[in-house]
């Protein structure tokens, strides 16, 4: 089926103006121009325009968008395969939020009981979900499927115990990372706030990172100032960019070959 400028806005709520904007980008050329000058729209032009509203809908810019469609062998399919996989978690997450809410509000309401673990159960799994969406994909190229989840796992069955460990040993992390750019340069890396911020955070790292071994902590030290979600973490809690700093703790306690 062929369809006008008129006919194709009306069908895919996008506004002429916008079509037609499109197509003065090679983002979305008519199929053909009519003898009345009209641009026709056939029905691959019609599943290219769903496949730039799917990609915009995951958050990509018009000339990203123009680059991954103009492509030859170009095939959609991986990614709304992948987008299902994000929006399926996300699912799983608000499911099990609603599930935790109606157990608090029974709690506190003396309907039932609810364990310490439960108190923290979906807070954990939120906090597994977004890792997963921001850091999932790089994670799982380096160290696999297997690793990752194993680490999940860990995660979503930390005591109560080994939860406040963790924040104890991330926080001890930021306190001596603070007091080391405090004392300008040069950093003298055998110092106790040196060697206090790389054991708190290999303490932090361990609790939910069975496979630990130093070529992993190395290779996180090399992604902490590669990748700006990463460095964001750290640099976004001391009053001075400390990302690389850590890179440069880690890689001066641990091996560059572990045997």
């Amino acid at each position: 089926m062929e369809y006008t400028v008129n006919q194709l806005a009306a069908l895919s709520g996008v506004t002429k103006r916008t079509l037609r904007y499109y197509d003065q980008q090679g983002l979305l050329p008519p199929k053909r121009i009519s003898s009345a000058g009209y641009r026709i729209y056939g029905p691959a032009q019609v599943d290219r325009l769903q496949q730039i509203l799917f990609l915009k809908q995951f958050g990509l810019k018009l000339e990203e968008i123009k680059e991954i469609v103009t492509k030859p062998d170009f095939d959609i399919t991986p990614l709304l395969e992948r987008q299902r996989l994000v929006l399926t978690q996300q699912m799983t997450q608000i499911k099990g939020q609603l599930q935790h809410l109606e157990q608090t509000l029974a709690y506190y309401k003396g309907v039932e009981n609810m364990s310490d673990t439960e108190k923290f159960e979906a807070f954990k799994a939120a906090k597994i979900a977004q890792n997963e969406e921001q850091y999932g994909t790089e994670i799982r190229q380096r160290y696999g499927d297997e690793a990752v989840d194993r680490s999940n796992e860990k995660w979503q069955h930390l005591t109560k115990e080994q939860y406040e460990t963790m924040q104890a040993a991330e926080t001890r992390l930021f306190v001596n990372l603070e007091a080391l750019l405090k004392q300008g340069t040069p950093l003298d890396l055998d110092s106790a706030q040196a060697k206090e911020a790389f054991l708190a955070h290999r303490e932090w790292l361990t609790t939910t990172a069975p496979f630990y071994n130093e070529a992993y902590h190395r290779t996180l030290g090399e992604m902490y100032v590669a990748d700006e979600r990463f460095a964001a973490y750290y640099n976004d809690r001391t009053s001075q960019p400390s990302a690389n700093l850590l890179k440069e703790i880690i890689f001066h306690y641990t091996k560059a070959d572990e045997e």
